[in-house]
């Protein structure tokens, strides 16, 4: 309304400069001249005061009429685009993800902590426990998700330590929303949520008596054996007991990862013919970010990973935190080198108060695309990766930004993933016992029961089933934790079955080979790296997978991205801001998103016709003294005059009801006054109507 208001005064202004300075057309006399009273609409405009001021006046290039032009044609121009102001406007608005207000929910998180447990068939053993089913032994290892949900991480980089790889001070934490479009969607998150540390360091072993076991023919290898210690010591490791740790590992073409001893197994041990079990002890592991000084229980698990190569010696020159654990037979006979390396990492989950955080929303990733290759056998670099019978091989160019580090000075967001906070009271804080905490670390070394750990470290842990009939010797061990491994291959599982060896080995899958090899490669990647991301898989599968049985519930605050039709930046930012080249709209990729186009061009405008509008002003108070806007009367008595030459014949006809516009043309033009240009004047106390010639030429009245 202001818009037009402004427009229309300044139409009324411009005809009055018009009038006075002489420059009317006689034909458009009478418009023009109501113009001051009644604004026209554009169409008018253009007819009746822009066009016969051009196309009658002589002196066009003169400055009063141009002036008048151009002043009349920028209003028109403005007022016409400031007309469409609500469609330009909604250029700029689109749907898109804006944060919701904060609100409560109720989310299940985890097991509860019970005083009073009870293991198979309501058998009592210890009474205190998660009390949940067990999943089968390893059964999380021989399983892949289909998209992979973005976790939160917390992380902080380590300090340089020769000898040793360390991903850094990591802590990661999976989303409680069982739905994929609630996480994608999650932008704050508060309250307790579980927590698991995901540290990793990896080194070079001393390896002692080397021992290769094979089958009854002697031409398969199994397993090999003997004792491994740490080369480099550091605070952050947990030493083994004994340090010389024996060890026990199955072994394949592929990779595979060997879980050191982490209980007492005894004299109930795995039970082979050709292989006498020695005492076990803790293998050693990683100090957990959530223990508090007085914690004295041992956790965390010891890794062996184990690879076959072809005596390529510029892998370990490459990668000293790799050594040479022995040779072997391989296939056919051909003598082999198997290398490894030594890995820690705490394996400890808790629950704790956080804060988790996305700045913008993120769909879930595909977590592997599978290529076929043309030829079966796979090329490697350092040891060998491939095995005859894969044809193919996964890839992971979406899920590798998400596990492998942030850029420096660059948050996890920065890779797509969730930041992690913890509260006031930090990560490490005293062990409860309460009912429906998380629990205590158990107090014993050796582990009886898998439901006295949380649920995510039971299934990272692999683990020795015992047979039904030991489950129930030696109060009641029937799984017991470490000392067995995992070939990172499926085509192993043939052989678990045709030498029956799933008591200290199974096949996982072949996803698994080319993610180690993927990270380890990497040029930002490494082993420490390789295992980590392998674990965070695993326990991510874990998670879901319980995340629907798990009964305890707790109330969080989160705000959520909700689709909106907004004119702002992408997740309710300012344009032009952080996601400026994610800015939608009409224009906004013309101009990289850096400011709203539409609003730009309607304030632009709008400033534009208000200078117009005070320019027209000064001009009209300054040269004109007989019109008064909006006075119809005035408009009309000073240009309804008989002494006008002419004028008295065409007033004379236009009040015949007989006649038309074309008549009173044609008369014009017969009199000789139909180019002529008119204005008015003050004469006395009045106005008279003045010509001051045209194309025609008549003289002054």
């Amino acid at each position: 309304m202001a818009v037009t208001l402004q427009a229309s005064q300044c139409l009324s202004m411009l005809a009055a400069l018009a009038i006075e300075k002489s420059i009317v057309p006689l034909p458009n006399l009478a418009a023009i001249s109501m113009m001051r009273a009644t604004p026209p609409s554009t169409t008018e405009t253009f007819l009746n005061f822009i066009y016969p001021l051009i196309r009658n006046t002589p002196g066009i290039r003169q400055l009063s009429t141009l002036s008048v032009v151009s002043l009349t044609s920028l209003v028109v121009l403005t007022s016409s685009i400031l007309g469409f102001t609500s469609t330009i406007l909604l250029s700029d608005v689109v749907v898109q993800p804006i944060p919701s207000e904060s609100k409560e929910v109720n989310v299940t998180i985890d097991y509860i902590w019970n005083e009073n447990g009870a293991g198979p068939d309501e058998i009592i053993y210890e009474a205190r426990d998660f009390r949940y089913t067990p999943a089968q032994a390893n059964s999380y290892w021989k399983t892949g998700p289909a998209n992979f949900p973005a976790f939160a991480e917390y992380f902080v980089e380590a300090p340089v330590v020769p000898g040793i790889v360390d991903t850094g001070t990591t802590l990661r934490s999976f989303i409680p929303f069982s739905n994929a479009d609630d996480r994608s969607r999650l932008r704050y998150y508060k309250g307790k949520a579980v927590v698991w540390d995901a540290r990793v360091v990896c080194q070079k072993p001393q390896i002692s008596g080397f021992s290769v076991y094979t089958d009854d023919s002697g031409n398969v290898d199994l397993a090999i054996g003997g004792t491994v210690r740490k080369t480099v010591s550091s605070d952050m490791i947990q030493n083994a007991q004994p340090e010389a740790t024996a060890f026990f590992c199955g072994i394949s073409d592929a990779i595979s990862i060997c879980q050191l001893p982490n209980s007492d197994i005894g004299s109930v041990g795995i039970h082979l013919e050709y292989y006498e079990w020695p005492p076990l002890a803790y293998g050693g592991g990683l100090k957990s970010e959530f223990s508090t000084a007085d914690r004295k229980t041992r956790n965390g698990a010891a890794y062996l990973i184990l690879n076959q190569t072809f005596g390529q010696s510029s892998f370990l020159d490459e990668n000293p935190e790799w050594t040479e654990i022995g040779n072997a037979k391989g296939n056919q006979g051909v003598e082999i080198t198997i290398v490894g390396t030594l890995c820690y990492t705490p394996l400890d989950v808790v629950d704790r108060d956080v804060e988790i955080s996305r700045a913008q929303t993120q769909p879930e990733t595909e977590f592997a695309s599978y290529q076929v290759l043309a030829d079966p056998e796979r090329g490697f670099d350092g040891p060998f990766l491939g095995i005859n019978a894969v044809k193919g091989i996964y890839t992971f160019e979406k899920v590798l930004p998400l596990l492998l580090p942030s850029e420096p000075n660059k948050g996890p967001e920065s890779r797509g993933i969730f930041n992690l906070l913890p509260s006031e009271a930090g990560w490490a804080i005293p062990e409860s016992e309460a009912v429906g905490s998380d629990g205590p670390w158990p107090s014993r070394t050796n582990l009886t029961r898998p439901d006295q750990l949380h649920f995510l470290a039971d299934a990272l842990h692999l683990k020795y089933r015992k047979p039904y009939a030991l489950q129930f010797e030696d109060e009641g061990n029937y799984e017991l934790y470490g000392n067995f491994s995992v070939s990172l291959s499926e085509f192993f599982s043939q052989l678990e079955v045709a030498y029956d060896i799933g008591s200290y080995i199974i096949g996982g899958k072949d996803w698994q080979q080319d993610l180690f090899s993927a990270v380890k490669d990497h040029p930002k990647g490494n082993v420490a790296l390789a295992l980590q991301s392998i674990l965070t898989v695993i326990a991510s599968n874990a998670y879901y997978n319980n995340l629907q049985l798990l009964p305890r519930q707790e109330t969080v605050s989160v705000v959520t991205f909700q689709n909106v039709s907004s004119p702002g930046g992408p997740y309710g930012t300012r344009r032009g801001g952080e996601y400026s080249l994610k800015q939608q709209g009409l224009f906004s990729n013309r101009v990289k998103g850096r400011f709203p186009v539409g609003y730009s061009i309607i304030a632009s405008v709008l400033c534009f016709q208000i200078i117009l509008a005070a320019i027209i002003l000064v001009r009209f108070l300054r040269e004109t003294t007989l019109t008064r806007i909006g006075d119809p009367w005035q408009a009309l008595a000073q240009v309804a005059t008989e002494e006008f030459e002419g004028l008295e014949t065409i007033l004379e006809l236009s009040k015949r009801v007989d006649t038309d516009r074309e008549a009173v043309a044609k008369e014009m033009k017969s009199l000789g006054v139909d180019e002529t240009l008119v204005g008015v004047e003050q004469h006395d106390r009045s106005t008279k109507l003045i010509h001051r010639g045209g194309r025609g030429g008549a003289g002054e009245a």
